[in-house]
């Protein structure tokens, strides 16, 4: 039997930013909620909302123009609005792509909707300038400069928003939770390390500095170039901090940073960043989870970790599309082709364009994103009251062979990562492959990975079937296809964005199925048996078990396995009695203040900045 501090959870639900829009706004249109109009609406900074309201449209006003403040009805946004919010928003034609012909080979894509690759996610996050300088923060206010040369690259500013939004699952401060920083540690996932892979440290769609040479050269290749600048910029929101010219006036200031511990000073640990393709962010965890439950002499295992992903893989020009090429992607011309066919059906929208196992599956859609979600053991979270809204039972990694490992799930091998995270929920904690009811799928799109992936996936259950010795019909598992709703591909980012699904599912809510489906591939008629492949979302259950299933360019396969948190599912574990009876007692007042928290944050503005003020650690401020 294990004990508490040898079980991994996930606190709250994850932070989420994608081209559909923020968390809220992705659930919303999942569940296909009414209340995905005013969320859109807020997250293009149309209207303010009362964030205590249950439903988006309860107290909704007016955020600019001449009737700035006054109060605003679901008809009025409807008719003012709703047509340009969703078109505006999920995979979409982006006129932008056809200024960099000759290279673009798509027209369509996912970037963020309305304006928030503009200076609108500044916006929603609070890390304009002006925001940081009136802040707490305000030590640090060269870091959110408006010069476009140096403020906080796209990619940065996602990790930042999806994981500082995690935050708002905590009841108290995180800097109370784990008094001492180096207790906590960001742990990150990226497909792109930065422009610097692409040999462009200067950002082609900013104004040249004169000369071609910027003044400081360091600050510009730290704030666009390094795809670790984002984690690192979360982990210095957090920590206590001081301007380098306020501790050489005041030697005390450094002396208020020493730790309670001889020796040690109060910082984080280092954030890490793991590059695995799309695999990245599962990759991620597979790393992470072990640190969290390492018993070594003088090693000083993270008590909680913030699990971040994100990418903007579009920028800079739209030159992955390139990259891609037309074969790989889903194009307007495609498109085309595909209603053309189905004359006298209903057409398909460059929205629905992502088609995964679908006969019109032709192309992937390239998109933005990025997520937040704490990890933490089921010890802490039940001595300082967390909600737990998951128990990781496995994880798994792995590499591919067969020659073609450099394309994604083509090669042989990519199993063994969902297979182990089966070993280790079977072996650990004692759920076998009957347990597991739901697939956040990769699901790209393409006609390939719709074989892969589900190939892959029945590939690891079979295996995992064969060492439990289980015979007979394997269950059917539920298939969700999360880039079809709208978000794309989002490349590093998206095991995690799986994995936020996954916990929604295993919550008993919403999660989505295939929404773009209409048309099995009759080439999946065999292997798509052995799945329930359907347009309408899952309703969740609430005492059921998912699997994330992620392959990556290069063979990088990741998987992670997932069941619901439940008094019957605590019992599997050696708890302290009394602290485990203590927490039952509370659970239902901890669930609910916790769903109440992230409502109210996540539809509050200026997120990020909030939970930075909340969470982090001071010094001598």
């Amino acid at each position: 039997m294990l004990r508490s501090d040898q079980v991994l959870v996930t606190v709250g639900t994850a932070c989420t930013l994608s081209a559909v829009g923020s968390t809220e706004t992705y659930q919303a249109l999942v569940a296909r909620s009414p209340d995905f109009l005013p969320l859109a609406a807020f997250d293009a900074g149309l209207v303010s909302l009362d964030p205590h309201a249950e439903n988006a449209a309860d107290g909704m006003r007016w955020a600019s123009g001449d009737h700035d403040g006054e109060p605003a009805t679901l008809a009025d946004l409807e008719r003012l609005h709703g047509a340009e919010l969703r078109a505006n928003s999920g995979i979409r034609h982006v006129a932008q792509v056809a200024d960099h012909a000759p290279r673009a080979v798509t027209d369509i894509a996912a970037p963020l909707p309305h304006d928030l690759e503009a200076g609108g996610l500044r916006r929603l996050a609070g890390i304009r300038f002006e925001d940081i300088r009136a802040s707490s923060l305000k030590d640090m206010h060269g870091l959110f400069q408006d010069e476009p040369l140096l403020s906080p690259s796209l990619q940065a500013q996602l990790f930042v928003y999806g994981a500082l939004g995690a935050l708002a699952g905590l009841p108290r401060p995180l800097s109370e939770l784990v008094p001492n920083p180096f207790g906590f540690r960001v742990a990150s996932a990226t497909a792109f390390g930065g422009h610097d892979a692409l040999g462009q440290w200067l950002r082609p769609d900013a104004p040249q500095p004169a000369g071609g040479i910027p003044k400081d050269t360091f600050a510009v290749r730290l704030s666009h170039s390094l795809g670790s600048h984002g984690p690192a910029l979360v982990s210095t929101m957090l920590a206590p901090s001081y301007s380098i010219s306020r501790v050489l006036k005041n030697p005390e200031l450094r002396e208020s940073l020493r730790s309670d511990e001889v020796g040690f000073m109060r910082v984080p640990q280092a954030p890490s960043t793991a590059v695995g393709a799309c695999a990245s962010s599962l990759v991620a965890l597979a790393d992470i989870a072990p640190q969290l439950l390492f018993d070594y002499p003088g090693f000083q295992k993270p008590k909680m970790v913030l699990l971040t992903a994100a990418d903007a893989a579009l920028q800079p020009g739209y030159g992955i599309l390139e990259a891609f090429g037309g074969g790989a992607l889903m194009t307007g011309a495609k498109l085309a082709a595909k209603n053309e066919a189905h004359a006298g059906e209903p057409e398909r929208t460059a929205h629905d364009a992502l088609a995964p196992f679908d006969t019109d599956a032709d192309g992937t859609v390239v998109g933005h994103g990025g997520s937040g979600l704490l990890v933490t053991t089921l010890d802490f979270a039940l001595r300082n009251h967390l909600d737990i809204t998951s128990i990781i039972v496995g994880w798994g990694q792995s590499a591919e062979a067969g020659g073609k490992a450099h394309f994604a799930g083509v090669g042989f091998g990519g199993e063994n990562a969902l297979v182990q995270a089966m070993e280790m929920a079977y072996q650990g904690h004692g759920y076998a492959i009957g347990d597991f009811h739901y697939l956040a799928a990769h699901a790209t799109g393409t006609r390939t990975n719709s074989k892969t992936d589900l190939g892959t996936a029945l590939a690891g259950l079979q295996g995992a079937a064969q060492r439990q010795g289980h015979t007979g019909e394997l269950p059917k598992l539920f298939v969700g296809a999360h880039k079809a709703v709208g978000d794309g591909h989002t490349m590093g980012e998206t095991g995690l964005k799986a994995l936020s699904q996954a916990v929604q599912f295993v919550l008993g809510r919403p999660a989505p199925g295939v929404p773009s489906l209409r048309r099995l591939d009759p080439d999946l008629a065999e292997v798509g048996s052995h799945f329930h492949l359907q347009a309408e979302p899952t309703p969740g259950h609430a005492d059921g078990g998912a699997i994330c299933v992620t392959q990556g360019f290069g063979g990088y396969n990741g998987a992670v396995a997932l069941r619901s948190a439940t008094p019957e599912a605590f019992a599997r574990y050696a708890c302290d009695a009394d602290v485990l009876a203590a927490y039952l007692d509370a659970w239902p007042r901890i669930r609910a203040e916790r769903e109440t928290r992230e409502r109210v944050a996540r539809r509050s503005p200026k997120l990020a900045l909030a939970m930075a003020e909340r969470h982090r650690w001071t010094g001598l401020d």
